[in-house]
This record gives C-alpha cells, structure tokens and sequence, in this order.
C-alpha cells in the first residue's frame, strides 16, 4: 500500500509549496537547488467562478487542459500524459468559502521528484484567481537528458492547469 512515507523528497520539505505561495523564499525553505515553477491568472469574478473553478480543479478537469488525464484512488493518483504515468500522494485537500487547495507530492513512478499545488482564492472584492507553484527536481532519465524541454513543459503544463481552472474552458 502507498502511504505518504513513500513521496520521493525529502520529509521536511513537505507542504512546502503552500509557505512558496505564502511568500517564503526558497532559501529560506531548503529549496536553493531546486526549480521553482509558479503561474498565477485571473479566473474572472464572483462566487459563481470560483464554485466552478474550485469544481473544475477536484474534479480533475483542469488537468484535462494540459492534456493529463487523472486516476484517484483515495490519496493516489496517477497522471497519465500520452503513454507515461506518474505517480502522487495527495498531501492536502481543503475548500473553504474563499479558498480551495489541493497539494500533491511525487512518488517513485514519477517523472520528477517534489511538489505541486493548486490554489483558487477568492478576494474580498469578488475577484477569483487560480495559481500553480511547484518545486522539482527531473527523476526520469529522459528528462534529465532533455532537461530544457522537460522544464518547457512544465511551464506549459502549469499555465494550462490554471486555464483548465477558468469556468468555460473546456479541454
């Protein structure tokens, strides 16, 4: 059974991503020698987009965007784009009435090691914003070999996830 002791990082560095997007440094947070990965949009406005948005994100259909397809099994989940599946252990999901997180961590069928998470915050004046931010290190040899492109992707794949999180786009 895959447990939380298995994510392929180091244990204090654990829901790390949410002290990034609080506004922490890496160097504050033992992540110098790591590649930090952050995007955040505008979804648009009111309770309406974020209900949908924060929908949109548990639902997995923002990952839909960036051309993942998602499989959960309690806390696992594997992601799969194209013929390649990584493996995750959700590590936090939480909705309040202006926020809705989700952070997962990487385990070893994974093509990179560390830790992503999603956010939509919803602001006093209505507005709704979807954010990325994540910290990697490559894991797989091909990435590692095409480390450049690997980290292209990565880009794109968050400015997707945080698109897929906007009410009305569809994959």
């Amino acid at each position: 059974m895959t447990t939380r002791s298995d994510l392929t990082y180091p244990a204090h560095l654990r829901l790390a991503t949410l002290k990034l997007a609080a506004g922490r440094t890496p160097g504050e947070l033992g992540l110098n020698r790591w590649t930090i990965t952050d995007h955040e949009e505008v979804l648009g406005h009111g309770e309406d987009c974020f209900r949908e948005a924060s929908h949109r994100l548990l639902t997995w259909q923002a990952h839909r965007r960036a051309r993942v397809h998602a499989e959960r099994f309690g806390p696992l989940v594997r992601l799969y784009m194209g013929p390649r599946m990584s493996s995750c252990y959700i590590l936090l999901e939480e909705q309040t009435p202006t926020r809705t997180v989700l952070v997962y961590g990487t385990l070893p069928a994974h093509v990179e090691l560390g830790e992503e998470a999603f956010i939509i915050d919803l602001a006093p004046d209505g507005t709704v914003t979807g954010r990325v931010i994540a910290f990697s290190r490559h894991a797989w040899w091909l990435a590692k070999i095409g480390a450049p492109a690997a980290r292209a992707v990565q880009r794109w794949a968050n400015r997707a996830y945080v698109s897929g999180m906007r009410p009305g786009n569809f994959p």
